[in-house]
């Protein structure tokens, strides 16, 4: 996607004197507002910088994100996609294997599903990325879209949920102006999709969301030389804030809570919930050789330890904790063994699954993760 360039023109008083504190240091504007986050001490001084912020740039539009932690790369921001946080491109080669197997399981769930409306599904088995942005926002698997909302409270509810740190960070972003349900921009390279007008009537979280996914228009294979960097929407930051989860900060405000972002009675939560426990059960024309059930066993395995342990990973890729493993040379075996697995399962036999498979379990059980 096209980078988003900062100048002073753009800037809210609050950033400027950001600016201002960095002037002696070889940085530029964009680098500077994207290296550093800008405290604000009510929900009201915030909707009041990101009113200033919308005036000072009215050639996009402001969408916004909420997350616990500020991830950081090279002292900037970093904002990819969960499928473009391995470095390496096998395993994003292979991710994008389990996505579109997860796709082809989920037209086959809501085929089945007489609470399915028809119409509905007919347009979701026609639009790949309907079927992406489904998978996307029930958190099924890796994708290339990234979750947004027009809403700064929706934004500020996610940055301080299950938050230990009580701290929240506010990511705004600045994105073509939409013309659709579906709106791509082939100047910028971004495609946005508005989830209020094209999800399903089954899915209820997108509509208490106020959701939207976003993703790098003409989404590369992963082969071809793109640039990682192109497919990070810190390109798009206009802004970073955080925030105290405390009573000064939301005064007569406050939070949305979980049971209101994340509603139970949602058939589609339902239905992707199943597909999430089978995502690493891949087809025998992917598997090939390999006995699928197995594969799909270590892998299902291997990413409950992930999900364990590695929550705060920002490559969001599997890797154990070395604190958990009292050997090292184990680890690499485990680590090596996993890769195999992702970039040659052809070569991958059924009595190395096996092994493996109970070495995790082993890791598992020592550890009690649940």
């Amino acid at each position: 996607m096209r980078a988003y360039l900062l100048s002073r023109k753009n800037l809210t008083r609050k950033l400027s004197l950001l600016c201002d504190e960095h002037i002696k240091s070889k940085n530029t504007i964009t680098s500077i507002v994207r290296g550093n986050a800008i405290e604000v001490s009510s929900f009201y001084d915030l909707i009041m910088e990101i009113a200033e912020l919308s005036y000072r740039n009215p050639d996009v539009m402001l969408f916004y994100r909420g997350q616990n932690n500020n991830y950081m790369k090279n002292n900037i921001a970093t904002l990819y996609p969960t499928i473009y946080r391995a470095s390496d491109k096998s395993n994003i080669n292979f991710d994008f294997k389990v996505l579109n197997e997860a796709s082809l399981k989920l037209i086959a769930a809501l085929k089945a599903d007489e609470r399915i409306d028809l119409e509905e599904l007919k347009e979701i088995k026609k639009i790949k990325l309907l079927q992406y942005s489904i998978l996307q926002h029930y958190e099924v698997c890796k994708t290339p879209l990234l979750d947004l909302t027009q809403s700064i409270k929706v934004a500020c509810s996610f940055a301080i949920l299950n938050n230990k740190n009580d701290i929240g960070y506010i990511y705004v972003l600045g994105l073509p102006y939409i013309n659709g349900r579906i709106s791509v921009d082939s100047e910028e390279y971004i495609t946005n999709v508005r989830l209020l007008s094209i999800s399903s009537s089954a899915a209820k979280r997108p509509f208490f969301q106020e959701g939207y996914l976003v993703q790098t228009e003409f989404t590369p294979d992963i082969e071809n030389n793109m640039k990682m960097d192109e497919l990070d929407f810190n390109r798009r930051l206009l802004a970073i804030y955080k925030f105290k989860n405390n009573k000064q900060f939301w005064g007569e405000e406050s939070p949305i809570s979980e049971n209101a972002l994340y509603p139970n009675d949602d058939i589609m939560k339902e239905i992707c919930n199943k597909i999430k426990d089978s995502k690493y059960y891949l087809s025998n024309k992917i598997t090939k050789n390999t006995n699928a059930k197995l594969l799909g066993d270590f892998l299902t395995l291997w990413s409950n330890i992930e999900n364990n342990y590695n929550s705060k990973n920002t490559n969001n890729h599997l890797s154990i904790d070395k604190s958990y493993v009292h050997d090292e040379s184990y680890l690499r075996t485990l680590i090596a063994f996993r890769n195999k697995v992702v970039h040659n399962p052809d070569l991958v036999k059924d009595d190395e699954l096996i092994k493996n498979i109970n070495k995790l379990k082993t890791l598992m059980d020592n550890n009690k993760i649940q």
